[in-house]
């Protein structure tokens, strides 16, 4: 919103510049100076929400994507995670996602991930074990009207010596879910190339 702010002043002080000449109603081109003019800052503005769209289209610090001043998960379709264990994470994905949309068509299931993602697990400061997470992402088209797009993440904690045991959350915990129209999801997909993530 800042950014859009200065951008448009900017336009606004080029658009004063550019018009110090007298306003005449006298036709010169494609109408009076006046409606050109016109037309130029309601253009400029269309363009300067295009720009600003895309600089904001950067991650923000919880990696969401803004898009007509809403914000977005990306879609990640790229299955990278090989574990053991990937099949069976996401058929517990898509057991959820279909107990709860079951009239949307999976269009793709996938862990954008290489491996489960390492953390120190602390207690006053002090490290005790390791904690790990492994997020996994459900696409969903619901017929010609839009698509789903949900998140839902594993995690898994070990005490130093122990084994890993499931955080005492649900398994697969469902963290955000985007309901995207036709054109917000040509946006997401057209404007992010790669969909590869480390977390």
């Amino acid at each position: 919103m800042y950014m859009k702010k200065i951008l448009l002043a900017m336009v606004a002080l080029f658009v004063a510049v550019s018009s110090n000449a007298q306003m005449t109603d006298k036709p010169s081109g494609k109408g009076t100076f006046r409606q050109r003019v016109t037309n130029f800052w309601n253009n400029t503005k269309e363009s300067v929400g295009d720009v600003v769209d895309k600089m904001s289209n950067d991650m923000d610090p919880n990696g969401l994507r803004r898009i007509k001043g809403k914000y977005y998960m990306h879609i990640y379709d790229e299955d990278l995670y090989a574990g053991s264990d990937a099949n069976e994470l996401k058929s517990l994905c898509r057991r959820e996602f279909e107990a709860k949309y079951p009239g949307v068509t999976i269009v793709s299931v996938a862990i954008p991930m290489t491996e489960w993602f390492n953390a120190t697990l602390e207690d006053n400061g002090k490290a005790v074990g390791f904690a790990q997470d492994l997020t996994c992402y459900i696409l969903g088209k619901d017929g010609e009207d839009g698509y789903v797009n949900a998140k839902f993440v594993f995690e898994r904690q070990k005490r130093v010596g122990q084994d890993y045991e499931k955080v005492d959350v649900k398994w697969p915990l469902w963290v955000s879910t985007d309901v995207l129209t036709p054109e917000i999801y040509q946006r997401l997909t057209k404007s992010f190339d790669s969909r590869r993530v480390n977390k």
